[in-house]
């Protein structure tokens, strides 16, 4: 089992390498790299020299939420191994891992908000259960928050994890987990998607990432704040994971164990097949 600081990964074999070619996640031939997603970055990453009043994003633990009152939702253990598209084999018998590489993983919390985009009871605030119009924009990083979004970087095994909440949606997208990997001793753009012009060549992949619809279905209806939401018109759409463009990376996820009442724990695992350009 890989360590990764105070979490160790699942086994990994029955984690498949996963493409979006079609509508069926399924097992991919190694030299066939990972497809991204039609949605991109996103509005919503920060990088973490981007501003100098917040925290460092290089952490483990990610837990927060918007709503301090709110029910935290479900913890997660959330994990993902980095495979060297140049060097693994055909058939995926030689797996190769990359090491040294920075992720950044970002996502909502239980009921559907960000941090560090908006005012708290401002015009710009998010609001989750309302159709995403654009409001708060990519420039409106006007808060220090900064719950469920962190940086690790790849161990010998090729291996990140977070410990985190199940995630929430917004009324406008699928629920998803972002993903974004740089090699290390990146610096900040700005407010940019990033590519390999505008961040020196050290960006290398970015994508979204899914849960089997059955499985959210079984975390957000028995579980709060989640559960209250359920209700809203938007919710089978957001939890059908069917957006066009949707890479189709699905995380092997399970519920087990327990965490302080709060409906066990998940654990989630996804492999992403790159080229690290060393």
């Amino acid at each position: 089992m890989a360590s990764t600081s105070t979490l160790s990964s699942p086994p990994w074999t029955a984690v498949p390498v996963q493409d979006s070619s079609s509508s069926t996640p399924k097992t991919l031939a190694c030299n066939v790299v990972t497809k991204t997603d039609g949605a991109g970055q996103g509005p919503f990453f920060i990088h973490e020299l981007e501003k100098m009043d917040d925290i460092s994003l290089y952490r483990q633990d990610i837990r927060g939420q918007y709503n301090p009152s709110a029910e935290k939702g479900v913890d997660m253990e959330l994990y993902v191994r980095l495979i060297d598209k140049t060097k693994s084999d055909a058939a995926c018998g030689t797996m190769v891992p990359v090491p040294d590489i920075d992720v950044y993983i970002w996502h909502t919390d239980g009921q559907g908000y960000y941090s560090g985009f908006g005012t708290r009871g401002g015009t710009d605030e998010q609001k989750p259960d309302t159709p995403y119009s654009g409001t708060p924009s990519t420039t409106q990083l006007d808060n220090t928050d900064r719950f469920l979004r962190g940086v690790q970087t790849t161990d010998e095994d090729g291996v990140v994890s977070f410990r985190s909440i199940f995630p929430g949606w917004y009324n406008g997208r699928a629920l998803h987990i972002h993903f974004v990997a740089f090699k290390q001793g990146s610096t900040s753009a700005g407010r940019v998607s990033y590519t390999d012009q505008n961040s020196n060549g050290k960006w290398l992949f970015t994508t979204q990432m899914y849960f089997d619809p059955s499985f959210s279905h079984s975390i957000h209806e028995k579980n709060q704040p989640y559960l209250r939401r359920t209700t809203l018109s938007a919710y089978q759409t957001a939890l059908a994971a069917a957006e066009s463009g949707n890479s189709g990376l699905h995380f092997k996820a399970s519920l087990g164990g327990d965490s302080d009442g709060a409906g066990g724990i998940v654990t989630a695992q996804m492999q992403i097949l790159l080229d690290p350009k060393t």
